[in-house]
């Protein structure tokens, strides 16, 4: 079964539920999955900024990157 059929099925069985602290609960839940997913997503400003910055090194100097072979060789030794 996939995640959209299981999805599916709990939303048949929520829309069944009549306990009103049952449905509190449940939101509870989802209130926070969404904001804990909301945080994963969020990347701070200076990682931003950081990679801002190494893309332009690269931009300036493309020589300066690794074929992925020789970077895994250079990493090995």
């Amino acid at each position: 079964m996939n995640i959209q059929d299981e999805k599916a099925i709990i939303i048949e069985q929520f829309r069944q539920v009549n306990d009103i602290n049952l449905i509190h609960a449940i939101k509870s839940m989802l209130d926070y999955a969404m904001k804990k997913e909301q945080e994963i997503l969020e990347v701070p400003e200076a990682h931003r900024q950081l990679v801002m910055e190494r893309f332009e090194k690269v931009r300036k100097n493309p020589d300066r990157l690794l074929d992925w072979d020789e970077a895994k060789k250079r990493l090995k030794t």
